[in-house]
């Protein structure tokens, strides 16, 4: 008998591992959308925004297979 319990707290114990060991829901479902840099940004700046916005819209709208 303590041998059976010995494996189930093992079993329960590894399976709270595994969980806890998984990545974060955000980087395996949708990207994050790019922050706006604001109305006093550099050219620079609202040029990296704005093609972190084309590739966050290009992400959205791919077609995936199901």
């Amino acid at each position: 008998m303590p041998a059976a319990c010995r494996c189930l707290f093992l079993l329960l114990l590894s399976a709270c591992v595994a969980l806890l060991l998984q990545p974060p829901l955000g980087t395996r479902g949708a990207p994050l959308e790019p922050v706006y840099p604001g109305d006093d940004a550099t050219p620079e700046q609202m040029a990296q925004y704005a093609a972190e916005l084309r590739r966050y819209i290009n992400m959205l709208t791919r077609p995936r297979c199901v």
